[in-house]
């Protein structure tokens, strides 16, 4: 820390309580308390639940939730033994100014401090509020130098995927990034005529004549889950579908990472029983050929998993139909924007016209962290030769082939 900004740190009843304050400009520069949370149940009633009885003054992702983080607890973060800290900054008069979900997990010997996600959230960004001053840089770092005191030891920092602004505030966390994020996130501006959006679709003609295609073997239906007998119906064919396109892409699926199946599997009811789920079928006869499950608060639809039929199915292109019905349906129930996640993905560039540029901070404390940077760095640079992307596919296979002898 430096001199003129003293941290001061006790437990009480939680992971800790930090006092920060700028000494030198009280005027300019703001006093905060922090307090780190182990758990979500000690969490302040203005962390935001998620669904219609969140907070109305929070700005926030659906990926900070209440019910995101407990359903990422229960999945991703039981198995990895991740620990979870909760970060509440508030002002000198206990306004809520900044909320931050983080954890520190275990890997390759380092301790690695870094948002809740686990590749879960698109966004890594905290919940903000409104305050009365203009966040800059050097504020920012203060701020992060003594949240960073009043958390438990760690050896690596990695905090990324994090967006500028959340709904019109200004992250500071991006203030104090050290570079651009690996890839962005896309979406529609749905507050235009739908003839606007219905024109920037590439090959909208080709679609629509696919679907009445469709429409000739049997009843083309799109289907939003009403019920948990749907919603078991449609996430059934989702992980079904989604793990052979695993298999045939050559990339770790759910029989590698089971975490992302209890996600899906756990989590449907749950984010449905608190308003959050929006779930979507293209249904062919009694068919599902594709699904998109997607959240939403509101009104703004995060489009998280999609999955489609191959074979017979794949020339009527039901992927592109499942996303051109749910852009549909969000328009005309007034939804303003859909958000279609992270990667640049050339479908996502085709159907985007919004490019959310995200930004990465990265850093060590010992020299255990300085180690798996290293790690990291190399395995990285083998990533990118041409020996291992001749031999990745390679291992998927082989792997997948001896759990199905075992």
């Amino acid at each position: 820390m430096h001199a003129g900004n003293p941290v001061l740190f006790r437990h009480s009843g939680f992971l800790g309580t930090s006092l920060f304050c700028h000494r030198t400009d009280l005027a300019v520069h703001p006093t905060f308390t922090i307090r780190i949370h182990d758990s979500l149940e000690g969490l302040s009633a203005e962390w935001p639940a998620g669904g219609p009885l969140s907070p109305a003054e929070a700005r926030y992702h659906v990926f900070q939730t209440k019910t995101f983080l407990d359903v990422w607890r229960a999945t991703f973060g039981r198995s990895r033994g991740a620990r979870v800290c909760l970060v509440e900054v508030r002002d000198a008069s206990g306004n809520p100014v900044i909320f931050i979900p983080l954890c520190i997990r275990a890997s390759k010997g380092a301790k690695i401090l870094g948002f809740i996600d686990e590749g879960a959230a698109d966004y890594n960004a905290p919940i903000l509020f409104p305050v009365p001053w203009e966040w800059s840089r050097p504020l920012a770092e203060q701020l992060w130098e003594a949240v960073v005191a009043a958390l438990p030891r760690f050896d690596v920092l990695i905090l990324d995927k994090m967006p500028g602004d959340v709904e019109g505030l200004t992250n500071p966390l991006h203030l104090i990034s050290d570079g651009p994020n690996d890839v962005s996130c896309h979406g529609t501006d749905l507050r235009r005529p739908w003839t606007d959006i219905q024109k920037a679709q590439p090959q909208h003609k080709t679609l629509m004549r696919k679907i009445r295609n469709l429409e000739r073997i049997a009843p083309c239906q799109y289907v939003i889950a009403s019920g948990k007998a749907e919603r078991d119906e449609i996430v059934h064919a989702l992980l079904k579908q989604k793990q052979r396109r695993f298999v045939e892409t050559h990339v770790p699926g759910f029989d590698a990472e089971p975490d992302k199946r209890a996600f899906f599997e756990e989590g449907t009811d749950i984010f449905a029983e608190a308003g959050m789920l929006h779930l979507s079928a293209i249904k062919v006869g009694d068919e599902i050929v594709s699904t998109l499950w997607g959240l939403v608060h509101g009104k703004r639809y995060y489009g998280i998993l999609m999955s489609f039929e191959a074979g017979e199915w794949a020339k009527y292109s039901v992927g592109h139909i499942v996303n051109y019905r749910t852009l549909e349906w969000l328009h005309q129930n007034g939804f303003e924007y859909m958000d279609h996640g992270i990667g640049d993905e050339p479908w996502k560039l085709d159907h985007c016209e919004i490019t959310v540029p995200l930004s990465k901070k990265t850093g060590t404390r010992t020299w255990r962290g300085g180690l798996y940077i290293s790690r990291m760095r190399a395995i990285e640079r083998l990533r990118g030769t041409r020996f291992w992307q001749k031999v990745r596919p390679l291992k998927w296979t082989a792997l997948r082939a001896i759990r199905k002898r075992a």
